[in-house]
């Protein structure tokens, strides 16, 4: 596991998304309430990149489908909270979104990479 500069504090204002890439790989940056947080940055539901994506409460909304995930964990919100238990063919798209940890460093953000 690695740490990487993921971006300055002043660029991700409270409410925010930031898209980066670290080593290579897709991440985005997202600033809830002053508390940063960092996940894969493409939606595990078709892969499409997450750039662009809003905060609506501690959810993360991917600008292509819709599909909501919890910043603090990953887990998908929407549409899992709508899809019926008896559709077990549709939880293959809820996979949750891969979180790291994030660590402030001065006015830097650092994301540790697994």
């Amino acid at each position: 596991m690695t740490w990487h500069l993921g971006g300055r504090v002043e660029e991700i204002p409270p409410g925010r998304t930031k898209a980066a890439c670290l080593e290579g790989t897709p991440v985005i940056l997202a600033n809830w309430g002053g508390t940063f947080y960092a996940m894969y940055g493409l939606c595990p539901h078709r892969l499409n990149p997450l750039e662009g994506a809003i905060l609506w409460d501690h959810l993360i909304d991917c600008p292509w489908h819709h599909f909501q995930y919890d910043i603090r964990t990953g887990e998908n919100h929407f549409p899992g909270n709508v899809y019926p238990k008896d559709y077990p063919e549709l939880e293959e798209q809820l996979k949750p979104l891969e979180t790291y940890r994030v660590e402030l460093r001065g006015p830097e953000i650092w994301v540790e990479l697994k």
